[in-house]
Protein backbone atom coordinates (compact mmCIF):
# COMPACT_ATOMS: atom_id res chain seq x y z
CA UNK A 1 0.00 0.00 0.00
CA UNK A 2 1.16 3.68 -0.84
CA UNK A 3 -0.13 6.64 1.02
CA UNK A 4 0.62 10.20 -0.31
CA UNK A 5 -0.50 13.59 0.54
CA UNK A 6 -1.28 15.54 -2.34
CA UNK A 7 -2.92 19.30 -3.72
CA UNK A 8 -4.93 20.68 -5.87
CA UNK A 9 -5.19 24.35 -7.26
CA UNK A 10 -9.26 24.82 -7.56
CA UNK A 11 -11.08 28.30 -7.51
CA UNK A 12 -8.01 30.33 -6.22
CA UNK A 13 -7.74 27.56 -3.48
CA UNK A 14 -5.08 24.63 -2.57
CA UNK A 15 -7.77 22.00 -2.01
CA UNK A 16 -5.74 18.70 -0.08
CA UNK A 17 -6.42 15.36 0.02
CA UNK A 18 -4.60 11.52 0.64
CA UNK A 19 -4.26 9.25 -2.01
CA UNK A 20 -4.27 5.43 -1.35
CA UNK A 21 -2.85 2.82 -4.18
CA UNK A 22 -1.63 0.02 -3.94
CA UNK A 23 2.43 -0.42 -4.63
CA UNK A 24 1.75 -0.59 -8.60
CA UNK A 25 -1.10 1.15 -9.66
CA UNK A 26 -2.62 1.73 -12.61
CA UNK A 27 -2.66 5.18 -14.56
CA UNK A 28 -6.16 5.18 -14.66
CA UNK A 29 -8.18 3.21 -11.82
CA UNK A 30 -10.60 0.49 -12.60
CA UNK A 31 -12.53 2.19 -9.34
CA UNK A 32 -12.02 5.34 -7.29
CA UNK A 33 -13.35 5.65 -4.46
CA UNK A 34 -13.86 8.96 -2.48
CA UNK A 35 -14.45 9.13 1.04
CA UNK A 36 -15.76 12.29 2.56
CA UNK A 37 -15.38 13.62 6.07
CA UNK A 38 -17.63 14.96 8.32
CA UNK A 39 -17.84 18.52 10.12
CA UNK A 40 -14.88 19.56 12.15
CA UNK A 41 -13.03 16.58 10.56
CA UNK A 42 -10.23 16.21 7.69
CA UNK A 43 -8.91 13.49 5.44
CA UNK A 44 -6.36 12.50 7.85
CA UNK A 45 -9.08 12.48 10.38
CA UNK A 46 -11.19 10.20 8.36
CA UNK A 47 -8.41 7.99 8.21
CA UNK A 48 -8.16 7.40 11.67
CA UNK A 49 -12.03 7.97 12.33
CA UNK A 50 -12.68 4.94 10.44
CA UNK A 51 -9.99 2.77 12.01
CA UNK A 52 -8.24 2.89 8.40
CA UNK A 53 -10.81 0.31 7.17
CA UNK A 54 -11.54 1.91 3.84
CA UNK A 55 -7.78 1.93 3.17
CA UNK A 56 -8.07 -1.95 2.70
CA UNK A 57 -10.65 -1.05 0.00
CA UNK A 58 -6.98 0.47 -2.44
CA UNK A 59 -5.46 -2.01 -4.97
CA UNK A 60 -3.17 -1.58 -7.97
CA UNK A 61 -7.03 -0.94 -9.80
CA UNK A 62 -8.52 0.67 -6.87
CA UNK A 63 -7.58 4.11 -5.79
CA UNK A 64 -9.02 5.53 -2.53
CA UNK A 65 -9.02 9.40 -2.11
CA UNK A 66 -9.50 11.11 1.13
CA UNK A 67 -10.22 15.23 0.55
CA UNK A 68 -10.19 17.70 2.85
CA UNK A 69 -13.18 20.27 2.78
CA UNK A 70 -12.37 24.33 3.10
CA UNK A 71 -12.23 25.30 7.15
CA UNK A 72 -13.40 21.47 7.56
CA UNK A 73 -16.91 21.68 6.40
CA UNK A 74 -17.79 20.37 2.64
CA UNK A 75 -20.28 23.04 1.28
CA UNK A 76 -23.10 20.41 1.26
CA UNK A 77 -26.98 20.76 0.00
CA UNK A 78 -28.43 21.51 3.69
CA UNK A 79 -29.83 25.13 3.70
CA UNK A 80 -29.04 24.90 7.41
CA UNK A 81 -25.14 24.73 6.89
CA UNK A 82 -23.27 27.84 8.12
CA UNK A 83 -19.85 27.02 7.82
CA UNK A 84 -17.08 29.27 5.80
CA UNK A 85 -17.43 26.30 3.35
CA UNK A 86 -21.42 27.85 2.48
CA UNK A 87 -20.38 31.67 3.33
CA UNK A 88 -17.46 31.81 0.93
CA UNK A 89 -19.37 30.42 -1.86
CA UNK A 90 -16.82 27.17 -1.69
CA UNK A 91 -17.47 24.94 -4.95
CA UNK A 92 -16.63 21.49 -3.53
CA UNK A 93 -18.90 19.42 -7.02
CA UNK A 94 -16.67 21.44 -8.89
CA UNK A 95 -13.42 20.79 -6.86
CA UNK A 96 -14.50 16.65 -7.03
CA UNK A 97 -15.29 16.66 -10.79
CA UNK A 98 -11.79 18.21 -11.02
CA UNK A 99 -10.27 15.58 -8.59
CA UNK A 100 -12.12 12.94 -10.55
CA UNK A 101 -10.67 13.68 -13.88
CA UNK A 102 -7.26 13.83 -12.59
CA UNK A 103 -7.67 10.03 -12.38
CA UNK A 104 -10.01 9.14 -14.86
CA UNK A 105 -11.36 6.28 -13.23
CA UNK A 106 -14.11 3.48 -14.69
CA UNK A 107 -16.87 4.71 -11.82
CA UNK A 108 -16.53 6.58 -8.86
CA UNK A 109 -18.08 5.10 -5.42
CA UNK A 110 -18.71 8.53 -3.53
CA UNK A 111 -18.74 7.41 0.58
CA UNK A 112 -19.18 10.27 3.12
CA UNK A 113 -20.28 10.39 6.88
CA UNK A 114 -22.33 13.28 8.27
CA UNK A 115 -21.40 16.41 6.38
CA UNK A 116 -19.85 14.48 3.54
CA UNK A 117 -22.61 12.16 2.95
CA UNK A 118 -24.60 15.68 2.58
CA UNK A 119 -22.06 16.71 0.15
CA UNK A 120 -22.76 13.58 -1.97
CA UNK A 121 -26.71 13.75 -1.80
CA UNK A 122 -25.38 17.44 -3.19
CA UNK A 123 -23.51 15.65 -6.34
CA UNK A 124 -26.24 13.43 -7.06
CA UNK A 125 -28.42 16.85 -7.43
CA UNK A 126 -26.17 18.86 -9.26
CA UNK A 127 -23.34 16.25 -11.14
CA UNK A 128 -25.82 13.52 -12.06
CA UNK A 129 -23.97 9.98 -13.53
CA UNK A 130 -20.33 11.49 -12.00
CA UNK A 131 -20.66 8.88 -9.03
CA UNK A 132 -21.68 5.08 -9.80
CA UNK A 133 -22.46 4.59 -6.49
CA UNK A 134 -23.14 6.45 -3.11
CA UNK A 135 -22.53 5.16 0.94
CA UNK A 136 -24.47 7.91 3.58
CA UNK A 137 -23.13 7.23 6.85
CA UNK A 138 -24.96 9.00 9.57
CA UNK A 139 -26.44 11.14 6.57
CA UNK A 140 -30.33 10.52 6.32
CA UNK A 141 -31.30 13.30 3.21
CA UNK A 142 -32.53 16.73 4.93
CA UNK A 143 -36.71 17.62 4.37
CA UNK A 144 -37.51 19.19 1.83
CA UNK A 145 -37.51 22.38 3.11
CA UNK A 146 -33.89 22.21 4.01
CA UNK A 147 -32.38 21.68 0.59
CA UNK A 148 -31.12 24.12 -1.47
CA UNK A 149 -30.93 22.35 -4.68
CA UNK A 150 -33.53 20.37 -6.72
CA UNK A 151 -33.53 16.77 -7.72
CA UNK A 152 -35.00 17.14 -10.89
CA UNK A 153 -31.58 15.87 -12.72
CA UNK A 154 -31.10 12.97 -10.72
CA UNK A 155 -29.93 9.92 -12.50
CA UNK A 156 -30.48 6.77 -10.19
CA UNK A 157 -27.52 5.42 -8.53
CA UNK A 158 -27.07 2.35 -6.17
CA UNK A 159 -27.28 3.80 -2.74
CA UNK A 160 -26.09 2.56 0.75
CA UNK A 161 -27.46 3.95 4.12
CA UNK A 162 -25.68 3.11 7.49
CA UNK A 163 -27.37 4.92 10.40
CA UNK A 164 -27.30 4.44 14.14
CA UNK A 165 -30.43 4.34 16.01
CA UNK A 166 -28.91 5.86 19.47
CA UNK A 167 -27.24 9.07 16.81
CA UNK A 168 -27.51 11.87 18.77
CA UNK A 169 -26.32 13.95 16.22
CA UNK A 170 -29.03 13.19 13.30
CA UNK A 171 -31.84 11.78 15.01
CA UNK A 172 -32.68 8.05 13.52
CA UNK A 173 -36.48 9.26 13.70
CA UNK A 174 -36.04 12.26 12.36
CA UNK A 175 -36.22 15.99 12.96
CA UNK A 176 -33.18 18.83 13.72
CA UNK A 177 -29.61 17.17 12.96
CA UNK A 178 -26.93 19.10 14.65
CA UNK A 179 -25.85 20.22 18.23
CA UNK A 180 -27.75 22.98 20.14
CA UNK A 181 -27.54 26.21 18.21
CA UNK A 182 -25.19 24.85 15.76
CA UNK A 183 -27.88 22.66 13.72
CA UNK A 184 -28.31 21.83 10.16
CA UNK A 185 -32.27 21.79 9.58
CA UNK A 186 -34.44 18.86 9.47
CA UNK A 187 -33.59 15.88 8.29
CA UNK A 188 -36.02 12.64 7.35
CA UNK A 189 -36.27 9.73 9.46
CA UNK A 190 -33.68 7.31 8.54
CA UNK A 191 -36.39 4.87 7.01
CA UNK A 192 -38.14 7.88 5.28
CA UNK A 193 -34.91 8.83 3.95
CA UNK A 194 -34.68 5.77 2.23
CA UNK A 195 -37.49 5.55 0.99
CA UNK A 196 -37.07 9.20 -0.90
CA UNK A 197 -33.67 8.00 -2.43
CA UNK A 198 -35.32 4.72 -3.38
CA UNK A 199 -37.96 6.44 -5.04
CA UNK A 200 -35.85 9.40 -6.88
CA UNK A 201 -33.84 5.89 -7.92
CA UNK A 202 -37.21 4.24 -9.42
CA UNK A 203 -36.55 1.21 -7.03
CA UNK A 204 -38.97 -0.67 -6.09
CA UNK A 205 -40.00 -3.83 -3.56
CA UNK A 206 -39.22 -3.35 -0.19
CA UNK A 207 -37.92 -6.19 1.67
CA UNK A 208 -36.66 -5.98 5.34
CA UNK A 209 -34.06 -8.34 6.47
CA UNK A 210 -32.61 -8.61 9.92
CA UNK A 211 -29.34 -10.34 8.85
CA UNK A 212 -27.88 -10.54 12.89
CA UNK A 213 -28.49 -9.64 16.00
CA UNK A 214 -29.42 -5.86 16.23
CA UNK A 215 -29.09 -5.62 12.56
CA UNK A 216 -32.16 -4.55 10.44
CA UNK A 217 -31.63 -4.14 6.72
CA UNK A 218 -34.29 -2.66 4.58
CA UNK A 219 -33.58 -3.18 0.78
CA UNK A 220 -35.69 -1.34 -1.96
CA UNK A 221 -34.91 -3.59 -5.22
CA UNK A 222 -34.32 -2.21 -8.72
CA UNK A 223 -31.20 -1.24 -11.31
CA UNK A 224 -30.49 1.51 -8.82
CA UNK A 225 -30.95 -0.55 -5.81
CA UNK A 226 -30.79 1.34 -2.17
CA UNK A 227 -30.37 -0.23 1.10
CA UNK A 228 -30.46 0.84 4.82
CA UNK A 229 -28.81 -0.72 7.30
CA UNK A 230 -29.55 0.18 10.84
CA UNK A 231 -27.27 -0.78 13.58
CA UNK A 232 -29.23 -0.48 17.31
CA UNK A 233 -27.44 1.26 19.79
CA UNK A 234 -24.97 2.99 17.30
CA UNK A 235 -24.15 6.36 17.35
CA UNK A 236 -22.93 8.92 14.95
CA UNK A 237 -20.36 7.21 13.15
CA UNK A 238 -19.12 5.15 10.75
CA UNK A 239 -18.73 1.84 12.27
CA UNK A 240 -15.12 0.17 12.57
CA UNK A 241 -13.78 -1.36 15.80
CA UNK A 242 -12.68 1.97 17.56
CA UNK A 243 -12.93 3.36 20.80
CA UNK A 244 -14.50 6.67 19.51
CA UNK A 245 -15.58 10.63 21.06
CA UNK A 246 -18.71 9.20 23.20
CA UNK A 247 -20.27 11.98 22.47
CA UNK A 248 -21.09 10.62 19.28
CA UNK A 249 -22.71 7.88 20.96
CA UNK A 250 -22.02 4.14 21.53
CA UNK A 251 -20.08 2.33 18.81
CA UNK A 252 -20.65 -0.96 17.66
CA UNK A 253 -18.90 -4.53 16.60
CA UNK A 254 -21.96 -5.68 14.60
CA UNK A 255 -20.79 -4.26 11.62
CA UNK A 256 -17.72 -2.72 9.50
CA UNK A 257 -19.09 -0.29 7.42
CA UNK A 258 -15.87 -0.52 4.50
CA UNK A 259 -16.99 -4.02 4.66
CA UNK A 260 -20.64 -3.15 4.00
CA UNK A 261 -19.10 -0.85 0.83
CA UNK A 262 -16.52 -3.44 -0.39
CA UNK A 263 -20.01 -6.28 -0.64
CA UNK A 264 -22.87 -3.93 -1.54
CA UNK A 265 -20.45 -2.17 -4.74
CA UNK A 266 -18.44 -5.80 -5.53
CA UNK A 267 -15.08 -4.05 -4.95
Amino acid sequence: MSITRRTLDHQDRQRRYIEVTGENPVPHPETLVLFLHGSLQSGSVARNFTANTFDALATDTTTVLYPDGVGRHFNDLRRGLTESARTLGVDDVGFLKTLISIYDPARVIGCGFSNGGQMLLRMLCEAPATLAGVALFGSAAPTDDNMICSTERWVPTPILCVQGTADPIVPYNGGLAGISEFNRGKARSALDSARFLAQLNHAGEHVTTRPAEGVRVDSFAGEAPVELWSIEGMGHLVPARKRLDPRLGPGTDKVVGAQLVREFFAL
